[in-house]
């Protein structure tokens, strides 16, 4: 029984180990190949489960007085265990999480943003807006008839030319 834990927890990780390089050769193919499964047998949660199931087997078989059949089904507990929770702290938090911060000039305009370098009237600052979990910055320009200092919050009411028109906001 312990060629079958250390065969589990090798082949495992071998495979883990090939599907992160060959999936970095391949161009990405292996991840559209991936997401025709569904969720819950997504291959870290599987493979961690086997490499689990082998390396608990092993520890079991080695170190504790338990039988064969005891310590393949602890081993068995422990790869479900160390599987689920896989699928529910790391793949299922990642394939939820935003895949880019991508977005287009237009929807700056009703955005809330921060001046981070001052805009005196009639020239150019800079103004930093918060996407998905960061910051971006672009130049802007105000409408106000005073300058905008360092820290003020500002409204974004125009995009033109890749230049941002902002003014002073004010929450009543």
């Amino acid at each position: 029984m312990t060629e079958l834990y250390w065969i589990c927890f090798l082949g495992g990780a071998a495979f883990a180990v090939a599907l992160v390089l060959f999936d970095a050769v391949a161009g990405g193919w292996i991840d559209g190949v991936l997401d025709a499964l569904p969720d819950a047998l997504h291959p870290i949660a599987v493979v961690g489960g086997i490499v689990a199931f082998g390396g608990a087997g092993i520890l079991l078989s080695t170190y504790t007085l338990l039988g064969a059949f005891a310590t393949a089904a602890v081993s068995a507990a422990a790869a479900a265990l160390l599987a689920v929770g896989l699928f529910f702290f790391y793949v299922k938090p990642m394939s939820e999480a935003e895949h880019s911060i991508a977005y287009s000039m237009q929807e700056l305009t009703g955005k809330i943003g921060e001046v981070s370098v001052p805009i005196p009237v009639g020239g150019y600052g800079e103004v930093g807006f918060t996407f998905g979990h960061g910051m971006v910055y672009h130049i802007a320009d105000t409408s106000e008839r005073e300058p905008l200092p360092a820290g003020e919050k500002v409204l974004a009411i125009e995009v033109k030319d890749g230049v941002v028109t902002v003014c002073r906001w004010t929450e009543d």
